[in-house]
């Protein structure tokens, strides 16, 4: 855990005991929760510290599927380790964060709305980079007449693409506030209000009939979980754009398959799947 000065440590503590006892004007705390749950196959250890709070960081045993809670009103600071290095992070108050292996089986903590109970896990929020959000809106065929849906939207940037450059209607669905709020508004911004939705809902239980094309950006085993849904609900030809991870089963559905660089020389593959 990063080491704070005494100093700083000592003014903390004053100031925590002055807010308590209502002795700082103009300071009134918004408490909310932070939470922490584990995805992986392991119990994960960690020590965390809320800042004001907490003078000594408090260590924590997760074990796999648990989940967390830490009521607070300001930053966290969180430490755990890899096989020979220690990972410090410094928590946003009031978010969701979620233990998970990267894409090198390594440790890692990812924030966003998955790392909730109650709704369906299916990726942390990263974004699309542009040239790549063009590429699936190019391999998928869309155009003004078309009724395009992202589930796990994030901020709403292909949704929005498409509605600014081809008047696409669009529907973008994902379980994070913060990303739907972040989509409204730069729907707002790119004067497309009128012509895209974005619906705070788990993506496992959306009604997706009307799409004539579908985008995603999910983790493998997401996809595997959202088959029976696209399935079920899809018009037989749908076109259905993945970003980086194939769909399991749908091998013979695959019609195209595409790889591509980002501005910082990182690869990307895209998808594309016939309902």
């Amino acid at each position: 855990m990063r080491r704070k000065a005494f100093a700083l440590v000592l003014v903390q503590a004053v100031l925590a005991a002055a807010i308590a006892q209502g002795q700082v004007s103009g300071v009134s705390p918004t408490r909310k929760e932070t939470t922490i749950r584990n995805l992986t196959e392991e119990t994960v250890r960690y020590t965390i510290r809320r800042l004001i709070r907490d003078s000594q960081p408090t260590v924590r045993y997760l074990k796999p599927n648990a989940l967390d809670r830490w009521p607070c009103e300001t930053p966290l600071d969180i430490t755990f380790d890899r096989p020979g290095q220690q990972i410090d992070y410094r928590l946003e108050c009031g978010l969701p964060y979620t233990f998970r292996y990267d894409a090198d089986d390594n440790l890692e903590l990812y924030s966003g709305s998955h790392g909730l109970f109650g709704v369906a896990d299916l990726a942390p929020f990263v974004p699309t980079p542009m040239v790549v959000v063009d590429k699936m809106l190019e391999l998928g065929g869309v155009g003004e007449d078309d009724f395009l849906f992202d589930l796990g939207c994030g901020d709403g940037r292909i949704v929005i693409t498409a509605a600014r450059k081809f008047g696409t209607r669009g529907v973008g669905i994902d379980i994070d506030p913060q990303r739907i709020d972040e989509s409204i508004r730069g729907a707002k911004e790119a004067g497309v209000g009128s012509l895209v939705e974005f619906r705070l809902q788990d993506v496992m239980k959306a009604e997706i009939r009307t799409a004539t094309v579908v985008t995603i950006y999910l983790l493998p085993e997401s996809n595997a979980l959202l088959r029976p849904l696209l399935e079920a609900q899809l018009k037989s030809g749908t076109p259905v754009v993945s970003h980086n991870y194939s769909i399991p089963g749908w091998e013979e559905k695959e019609v195209d398959y595409v790889t591509l660089q980002d501005g910082t020389g990182q690869e990307h593959t895209i998808f594309v799947y016939r309902r």
